[in-house]
Formats: structure tokens, sequence, C-alpha cells
């Protein structure tokens, strides 16, 4: 028999088995368990909630259904002991070869059934969010080569103990080491479903599935490179497995195709473009460096033109400064995202050398380079793909470049000299729908030309400095008045409705109104304009520069807007971000309390968070929503083993040893130092004398640092106090 005729016998077996149909039904049923019981992923997206969590259940079931059938289909010959007239037909290998091509067929068939069984559902639950391409392209992408790399291991194991229960364990094994927490979020050793910690309802949702096929193509190329190895393994002449190996390795061609293709799997993976290698723990000293090396670098001008190629998700600019005659010369750096190259450099159109220190911190690296005496003109050529910071794997914020979303931010626009006092000419190429908006309200972004071939070049100008961060999407833009404040609030077109519906102006001038009673008024404000932005949903709650809020969609999600009443989650995000207008960024600071590091900005937000609330809600709702939490999160942080033996967190590796550290930090910020002023403002005599000693605070020093140490005396206590 031929190996066509072969494979066709096999696939018309397969298909005629009841068997299969069973583990086809039940296939299909799993991803049923995460639109109901088994929700794995609480991020409250409409995409997050209707194919994420489908997915992922639906993707662990399968791997565990197809490893089991492929399982039992390869040990059919030796339950029913007719090995010795199989291999009359054809050679085991080749026949192992057909097996798998049929299994092949059977996941992909499923794959196509359960698709289809869903469909109708997800869409029409997602409402104005549905998303076809997503949907179809997650269980394309995710769950069908799921179920085929389980077949693939439970077939490799089998060749190799030649026991269907040891297999299975075998990939039962797999598949838990499969998950994030033992791969340490590294997202392409999580084969049953790669990390999506959320899917954006308007941003798009490219980054992931990029990741998601790099993923699938290394375990792909990994898993069928071993399987061949395996073949290897194959019994033959009634002898052992390392009989059988030498016997069977006179088909060299084997171990060769299997060996390169395992050598194709590893390189793949070393040369992964989405997450540079920065430590959680970040050195900003090795980031501020810049600035002391690029003293005296006097620049008059500098204009830049950047053009986002949208299909690959990479980048070209081209950045031009003109030096002054006082400027000084030899080595400067800059730092640029780690994701980019430097095309060239040149002086006076004279090409000079630059050294990549390839030195990661957070998102960027420096780049080194010797400016000669008397130039006048600075040329930087640049571009690649960005990359995300490599600690936070769980996470894809900071950095995108699609057709639904252009964000850039730390260093990924343009490279950062860390020039002060420098005015900055940005030309940015766009699609037609997106509109740019910058993260500074000393960016000025000017009417756009159009290019006709569908984009738009914008010209953004920035006063005092060449650090620029933007973030384009399909924007719309209101305008709400909150007593002296008139918030310009852009947001995404898929969220008009929803917005319209359920009454943003009321949230945000609830938020406003609050914080000018009980906080004064934001007298560092241009023109008492402030600008809120939605932003996409791998953004998880928000970030604040003075004049600018920005938060994610969760924060808008038609779960957040139906039922607000979350605590610290969703709609009251938005308030946290807004609130962290009254205390600033980097206003609060640390003093004399160098074993303190609790006392930032946030202590002082999540507090203010909890009484607007609590004032909203009533009392209960914040005790249970806010101080409780805090309580059960310090007291979580008390009792964990390395707080309490800080000896043996020394000897961890240091991807957990940061891991630990910045989640205590999260705590001390974010628990601990809401929790103390919530104690301070029980022993000065209650909510109206916090309010007196906070508004005060707030209106004073004309919006200089704060101090702990300012805290405290204006509370007339000390830390003992509170402790």
């Amino acid at each position: 028999m031929s190996f066509l005729q072969l494979i066709r016998v096999e696939i018309s077996r397969i298909f005629r088995a009841r068997l299969t149909w069973l583990f086809v039904i039940l296939t299909a049923v799993c991803p049923l368990f995460g639109f109901t019981i088994f929700k794995m992923n609480d991020v409250e997206t409409a995409g997050t909630q209707l194919i994420i969590n489908p997915l992922l259940t639906g993707a662990i079931g399968s791997a565990i259904l197809f490893a089991l059938f492929t399982l039992l289909e390869f040990d059919r010959v030796n339950k029913y002991r007719v090995a010795a007239f199989t291999n009359a037909i054809a050679s085991l290998i080749i026949l192992h070869v057909a097996k798998m091509i049929a299994v092949l067929c059977i996941v992909i068939f499923t794959g196509i059934v359960t698709i289809f069984a869903y469909f109708p559902y997800t869409m029409f639950k997602m409402e104005s969010f549905a998303d076809p391409m997503l949907y179809v392209s997650s269980y394309a992408i995710f769950m069908i080569p799921a179920m085929f790399f389980a077949s693939l291991f439970a077939a490799i194991f089998h060749q190799i103990f030649r026991r269907a229960d040891i297999s299975f364990v075998m990939v039962l094994a797999c598949i838990l080491f499969s998950f994030h927490f033992f791969s340490t979020g590294d997202i392409l050793l999580t084969w049953v479903i790669t990390n999506i910690p959320v899917y954006s309802d308007g941003f798009g949702n490219v980054r992931p599935l990029r990741m998601g096929l790099y993923n699938r193509l290394f375990w792909f190329l990994f898993l069928t490179g071993t399987w061949v190895i395996s073949l290897l393994c194959t019994r033959k002449y009634e002898k052992s497995i390392f009989g059988s190996l030498i016997c069977n390795s006179k088909k060299w061609y084997l171990p060769v195709l299997g060996v390169c293709l395992v050598g194709l799997s590893i390189n793949h993976y070393r040369n992964q473009p989405f997450f540079n290698n920065a430590p959680l723990e970040i050195d900003w000293s090795g980031i501020d460096a810049v600035q002391k090396y690029n003293e005296g670098l006097n620049i008059v001008s500098a204009t830049a033109h950047v053009k986002p190629n949208l299909s690959r998700g990479t980048l070209f600019g081209e950045i031009r400064y003109i030096l002054s005659e006082d400027s000084t010369y030899g080595i400067k750096r800059m730092n640029i995202n780690c994701g980019y190259r430097i095309y060239r450099i040149t002086a006076d159109n004279n090409l000079i050398a630059f050294t990549d220190l390839a030195n990661d911190q957070f998102y960027t690296k420096n780049i080194e380079f010797n400016i000669p005496e008397e130039t006048k003109e600075l040329k930087i050529e640049y571009g690649g793909y960005p990359m995300l910071w490599g600690a936070s794997k769980l996470g894809f914020l900071g950095v995108e470049i699609s057709r639904h979303n252009v964000e850039l931010r730390v260093s990924s626009l343009l490279p950062d000299l860390r020039l002060n006092n420098t005015n900055v000419a940005v030309s940015v190429v766009l699609p037609d729908n997106l509109i740019p908006l910058t993260s500074s309200l000393n960016a000025a972004v000017g009417d756009p030309v159009d290019n006709g071939d569908g984009t738009k070049t914008w010209a953004i100008n920035h006063l005092r400095s060449d650090y620029i961060e933007i973030f384009s999407a399909d924007y719309v833009s209101r305008t709400i008045n909150a007593g002296s404040i008139n918030v310009e609030f852009f947001y995404h077109r898929n969220f008009h409705r929803l917005l319209e519906e359920h009454g943003i102006d009321e949230v945000l001038t609830d938020v406003i109104n609050f914080c000018t009673k009980h906080f004064g008024p934001l007298h560092f404000l241009h023109d008492n304009y402030l600008r809120l932005v939605m932003t996409s949903a791998y953004n998880f709650g928000g970030g604040a520069v003075s004049g600018i809020s920005d938060m994610s969609e969760t924060t808008f999600s038609i779960y957040s807007l139906t039922d607000p009443r979350k605590g610290a989650t969703g709609m009251e995000i938005l308030a946290h971000e807004i609130i962290h207008q009254w205390w600033g960024l980097n206003r609060v600071i640390w003093d004399d309390f160098d074993d303190f590091p609790a006392w930032t900005s946030e202590g002082l937000t999540v507090y203010s968070t909890y009484r607007l609330y609590k004032e909203k809600y009533g009392e209960e709702y914040g005790r249970i929503h806010y101080v409780e939490k805090w309580k059960q999160a310090v007291e979580e942080m008390n009792r964990n083993f390395y707080r309490r033996r800080p000896e043996y967190l020394e000897i961890l590796p240091r991807y957990f040893r940061d891991t630990i550290s910045v989640s205590e930090r999260g705590v001390l910020r974010y628990s601990y130092m809401p929790l103390l002023i919530h104690r301070a403002a029980e022993l000065i005599g209650g909510d109206a004398a916090m309010d007196e000693i906070l508004f005060a605070l707030a209106q004073s020093n004309n919006y200089e640092n704060l101090t702990f140490r300012e805290f405290l005396d204006a509370c007339s206590l000390t830390l003992e106090d509170l402790l």
C-alpha cells in the first residue's frame, strides 16, 4: 500500500469511528465553561469575557482530550495485538506518520466545528464591539494548534514509553508547566495557549495575535523536530528502545531533519522581537545617565520625520539636530527603544561611528556616539520593531504600531538625548482615521496634511524637551464643563453609544467637583483645561501628568458602566487617575524616612478615591471595598515568608526576587500608605479634620514637593502614632 493510500485509509477509518465523534463533541463543549462557570480572566472587556475566557477553557480542555485521543489511536495496535498484521501492510514509521496526518485532519475539523458553534452567540453578546476577524483568528491561532501540539506530545511520549498511561501523565505535566507561573511569563514557553492578558474592544489586538503566531511557529518547529527524532524509537525486530534506535538510525535523514527543526526553533526562540532583557528592578540611574553624558550639548532646533509601517508594526524615523556654536562635542549617549536599530549617524553629512551598548533598562537601551569638533548638523536615522519591557511579560503596555492604534512611549517615537530647553518639531504619518495625542500639554498638534493615499501627516511641536510620547487612535472628543474646569475627553469611536447611554458626563463631573470641594482648585492648569484620554486595554489602570490623565478602556467597559459599584476597579480607576491631578505623580516625595518607601502620590490618591466613593455610596461601601481590602493586602504582605526571613530572599533567582520586591512595593504604596492616612484621620478627629489638612497641603507651597514629614507635622502626629 502506498503512503498516500495509507493516509486515505487512516483518515477514512478515523472519521468513521464513533470514538472520534465523541471526542469532537466533548472538545466543542469545552469553551462553554469559559462562558459560564470557569472564567479564568476577570478583565472586563467584551473581547476578554466573550473570546479569551472561552478560548482558554477550550484550549486547555481540547489539549487534554486530543492527547488522550491520540494515545488511544496509537495504542490500538498494542491493545488488540495486531502489530504483526499492520507490519505486513506498512512499516511502523510510515503508519505512525499516516496516523498523525489523520489526527491533524480531525484537529482541523474539530476546530472549525467549534468556531461555527459559538460564532453567533459571541457576536450577538459583544454587540457593537463584535469583531468576527478577531474571533476566528483567536481560535485558529490558539485553540487549533493547542490540540495538535497535545497530539504531538502524546505521540512523542508514546514512541518513547510505549505506555498510554505513562504518556498521558507526561502530557498532563507538560500542560501544567505551560502555565505562566512555571514559565515565568515567557510568551514562547506557554504552548497550550500563549499569554493573552486582555483583548481590546476598540484599539485593536494585533500584538497578541502576532505573539501567538510567533509562539505557534516556535512550538511547531520544536515539536515536529522532536517528533521526527522520536520516530527513531519505533520498536523494531522486538528489540528494546536502544536496540531499535540503532536499527532506525540507518535512516539518517530522520535525525538530520529532526535536529535541523529543533535548531531552527531554538534560533527562533533566541531572536524573539517582542520583549527585551531588562530586569524587573529598574535602574533609573542608567537611563538618567544620558543627561550627564550630554551636558553642554546645546541644540538650536530639532526636526524629525517619523513613518510607522502599520502592516509590519515597525517604524522608520529620521531626526536632524542643529547644534549651537557653544555646544560641547565628544562622547554622547541617547536612550532609544531596545527593538530599534540605528541605521546611521552623520555629522555634517559625514558618517560617524556609534556603539549599541545593549544595556536594556525598562524599554530602552543606550547608543553611544562621538560628535566631531565643529559639527553644525547631526542627523540620526533609526527604526525597527519596538520592544516591550521584558520583565513585564504578563502585560503588553506601552508600545504598539497597528492599523487601529499607534502608541509610542518611552523613547519609542524619538531618540531621547535628555535635552532641556530644546524645541522639537515632529511630523508623523498616520492613517487618515487616526488622531494623535501627546502626553504633555507642552506639545501642540497642528492641522494635518492629507497625503492623498489614505494617510495624513501631522505636525507636532514640543517645547523645551526632546522626550515626546504619542498615542493615536480613532478618537472622538467632547468637552465637559465641571465647575471652573473645562474637561476635554478623548475616547474611541466604538464607545460613543455606550458612553452616551450611561451618562459619562455626570461621572466625570462628580469626581472633579468632589476634588475641587475637598482639596481646592487646580491652579497650574492652562486656561483651566484638563485633558482625559481613553487608551488601550493593555494599559491596565492609567497614568497622569500635569493637566493630562489617561485611563484604560476597561474603565469604560460595558461591565463597569452597567455595574459601577465594584471597589477600586472599573469606573473608580477613572476617578483615581483624575484625582492624581491634585496629588501629582512626582510631587509627593520621600524625605528623611529612608526606610519608608510607601510615601508616594499613590497613597494620597487612593485615600482620596476612597473618600469620594465613601461619600457617594456610604460608609459600609468604603469599608468593604477599600479599608478591608487594604488591611487584607497588608496582612498578606506581613505573613509572606520572604518578608519575615529576608535572608532567604537573596538566595532566589533574580526574576523571583524582583517579583516579590515589586509586589511588596505595590502593597506599601496602594494599601499600606492609604491605611496609614486613614488611621491618621481617625486620630485627628475624622474625615472633616483630614479634609482641612489635605486642602491646605494641596494648595500649599505653590505645588512644590510634599514630604511625609510635612504631612505628619500638619496632622501633629509622628510615624510611631500611626504604626
